[in-house]
């Protein structure tokens, strides 16, 4: 298993840069990332143990069921990109064993942003049994591929923050329980109720983060873009992660995704 986040290395801002967190990806890792993304994006979008069962319920290969699945390139094929390496570089960065929510395998269309908070990990220190070392990473994330005076990914990411601490965290848990109550296992509703439940017998910790993906060759301007930072502490963080040619990386990760899928 690659460890996403040692692909990256800290990055020496420039002066005049606002203060937060930023990593790029290392010279020589380019091909370990575009490789590790290749082999994990369909089971983003699509549970690995049914695709046997789909491709003879449907006639279909393995590469035309998950090419249903992913966005056309373009805004939301960058939009899911930077959320799907954001929960990657987030898991990674813990010790715990993360559940990754994949919430791209519930969308009900696939050119459309997946509803709700971008990215929900999740961790119990006891599968039946709730403790206070249970804790929620929940992020929002916010590519830029090209130039745009528009996108402003950290400012618009941060917007994303303040929504998920005001109730959209909570109403994202509740709704990741509903969906398990109608298409899941008991297992999988027991896991978003310990977390989705309004009144909970035992508290658990929630962490936020902010991520902007931009391409390296805009990371600077982006960077000294004047910005008023929310306080940030182990509670909230802001993370900016520059990519070389993340248009390119992107698409082509997505179209290799699709060619290389295994006919499991």
């Amino acid at each position: 298993m690659v460890d996403v986040a040692d692909l990256f290395e800290d990055y020496q801002k420039p002066e005049g840069a606002i203060e937060v967190r930023t990593h790029v990806l290392s010279e020589g890792n380019e091909a370990i990332l575009e490789d590790f993304l290749v082999e994990n994006l369909p089971w983003c979008y699509f549970r690995r143990e049914r695709l046997p069962s789909q491709i003879e319920r449907s006639g279909q290969t393995a590469s035309a069921i998950i090419g249903s699945k992913f966005p056309n390139p373009g805004a939301v094929m960058s939009g899911d990109f930077g959320e799907i390496l954001s929960l990657f570089y987030l898991s990674s960065e813990r010790q715990e064993q993360l559940i990754e929510v994949m919430k791209w395998q519930l969308k009900q269309d696939r050119n459309k942003a997946a509803p709700h908070s971008d990215i929900i990990l999740l961790f119990r220190e006891n599968e039946g049994v709730p403790s206070e070392n249970d804790f929620v990473i929940c992020a929002e994330a916010k590519a830029m591929a090209t130039p745009s005076n528009r996108t402003l990914p950290i400012e618009k990411s941060i917007e994303g923050y303040v929504s998920d601490s005001t109730g959209r965290l909570s109403r994202t848990l509740t709704w990741l329980k509903e969906r398990a109550v109608a298409e899941d296992t008991a297992e999988a509703i027991a896991l978003y109720t310990r977390f989705s439940d309004e009144a909970v017998s035992t508290t658990f910790q929630k962490y936020h983060r902010s991520f902007a993906i931009i391409d390296r060759n805009l990371l600077d301007g982006e960077l000294q873009r004047e910005l008023d930072l929310p306080e940030q502490s182990e509670a909230f963080e802001v993370v900016v992660l520059g990519v070389p040619g993340l248009r390119d990386v992107y698409q082509r990760c997505f179209r290799r995704a699709i060619d290389e899928v295994p006919d499991e």
